[in-house]
């Protein structure tokens, strides 16, 4: 197949709207469908999984690295060397957050303005480097400012989600955030061996510089390097790349059948459009995905940084409570994985969010007990068995479900908006060593609230669906097409007629 035939092919969207190839509308992307796929797209799925795979893993994972590093570095000394107060650690923690919601929304759409290996490669960059600035901090005002620009270029590697509905199908993605997230748990692991390490191993008077500066040090170099590989390695998007006419890993057949399985959920060559903002706005699917992000992201941002506390405060010595922080990391990674793929597989997100959140809530209800230390353990494993996974599920839950590029970016910006706004509030209530009892009472609160929200999310979809199969048998049986048949995606959103949830 030539280029010119490829192009032509992609622009028409024939296999997608087989009876008017001239139009730019939509019939459905049939996601259940069983069908065998073609020598290029099963070649253009391992090549674009293995590189935006490989990529993708590593920013989460130094980002995770660097965004919890503050609390190895407490445990390792740097509270105590800075003379900083519980109350100014805290805000310390919090202003991560801070500069995080003020960058989600345009994080989120300027990937249709700037091309993404230097948006996510870029931040990376920065963001490693300015952790390796807190490794020179010398008082509490450093930490702060330096927090505050952490959070602000961490925003800009969530677009990656929006990146990846363009090479991936949707009964793809939630494979995919899978082991993104696993390399996030994977960093919970390392940060706390990499601590180990360097207490162990790098004493102030052997190197001149305490243990803590290392711990950050070590995690913002790693990063740096990441953000330099991906600025080199990550691909545009596929339509952006068939225009250049070239790409070193993808032939022109795998381009020409990477933007035919973009089309089937994106309007190729859109750019950001504002009234989707206003329709995001109005949708109440949106506010049910903001009140679901509320429990996730709370506890993950708090369980993040706080994990090596609780387990110090279980009453281990801070060398041991880094090692034995890598076993709730390791259950959660191998949950993600599972997860990832048996919801896929499926082609179902609503249940297993049910699964995973109240496994989550069955941990904070036993740790919130008085129970012996092995018990207390198990009980963290269960909450970071339960909180990375709802992430992934989440994440590709509203991706999913949420048609139309700037709709879909807006829809998760309100929802980390909410979510890192009610995490800045979670880095305050646990002050109140070393049950914590307050913290992880709000935490369980804002997991059944999400509980409910899963509940709800489920049962809006199922009756939208339904109408929706209403309209369509009405039409079918009047013999009269629909007006949606020759709109996009990008111009009626989820709205679309042909569109259908996915519970």
């Amino acid at each position: 197949m030539s280029k010119d035939e490829i192009e032509a092919r992609v622009s028409t969207h024939e296999d997608i709207v087989a009876e008017k190839p001239d139009t730019r509308g939509y019939t459905g992307d049939f996601i259940t469908a069983r069908r065998e796929k073609s020598a290029a797209e099963r070649s253009l799925v391992w090549k674009a999984g293995a590189l935006f795979t490989a990529l993708a893993a590593l920013v989460y994972f130094v980002a995770y690295l660097d965004r919890n590093s503050i609390g190895n570095a407490r445990v390792a000394g740097m509270q105590k060397d800075l003379m900083l107060s519980n109350k100014q650690y805290s805000t310390c923690v919090s202003m991560f957050f801070v500069g995080y919601i003020l960058f989600l929304l345009p994080a989120n759409i300027i990937l249709k303005i700037i091309p993404p290996n230097f948006v996510i490669g870029g931040s990376t960059l920065l963001f490693g480097a300015l952790v390796c600035g807190l490794g020179g901090a010398k008082n509490y005002a450093t930490v702060l400012a330096l927090r505050i620009l952490v959070g602000s270029s961490q925003a800009f590697i969530q677009g990656l989600t929006m990146y990846s509905s363009f090479w991936f199908r949707r009964n793809e993605i939630a494979m995919i955030a899978g082991i993104l997230y696993s390399a996030a748990t994977l960093s919970g692991a390392f940060s706390g061996l990499i601590a180990y390490g360097a207490v162990k191993n790098l004493s102030k008077a052997e190197t001149g510089r305490d243990p803590w500066q290392w711990v950050y040090i070590i995690d913002g170099t790693v990063a740096v390097a990441v953000g330099i590989l991906t600025m080199l390695m990550l691909p545009a998007f596929p339509d952006d790349i068939m225009k250049k006419g070239k790409h070193w890993l993808f032939t022109q057949e795998e381009l020409g059948v990477a933007c035919e399985r973009s089309a089937s959920f994106n309007t190729l060559g859109e750019k950001v459009n504002y009234r989707q903002m206003w329709a995001a706005l109005k949708d109440v699917k949106s506010w049910l995905f903001v009140v679901l992000q509320l429990g996730i992201a709370t506890g993950i941002g708090t369980v993040g940084v706080f994990l090596p506390s609780f387990i110090r405060d279980f009453g281990f010595s801070p060398l041991n409570t880094q090692l034995i922080s890598v076993i709730p990391y390791a259950c959660a990674f191998i949950t993600l994985i599972v997860i990832g793929i048996a919801s896929d597989r499926l082609n179902k997100k609503g249940p297993f969010l049910i699964g995973t959140i109240s496994s989550a809530i069955i941990g904070f209800i036993i740790i919130l007990t008085d129970v012996s230390n092995p018990v207390k353990i198990f009980a963290t494993c269960l909450i970071t068995s339960g909180l990375y996974p709802s992430v992934i599920l989440l994440v590709t839950w509203l991706s999913i479900n949420t048609a139309g590029f700037t709709k879909r970016g807006t829809t998760w910006a309100m929802a980390e908006i909410g979510g890192q706004c009610l995490s800045i509030m979670g880095t305050h209530v646990y002050d109140n060593p070393p049950r914590y009892i307050k913290g992880h009472s709000v935490i369980l609160g804002l997991l059944c609230a999400s509980l409910l929200s899963v509940i709800a999310l489920m049962l809006w979809m199922q009756r939208c669906n339904m109408e929706k199969d209403r309209i369509e048998s009405e039409y079918h049986e009047r013999g009269e097409q629909h007006p949606h048949a020759l709109r996009s995606l990008e111009q009626e959103c989820d709205q679309h007629q042909f569109f259908r949830y996915i519970l």
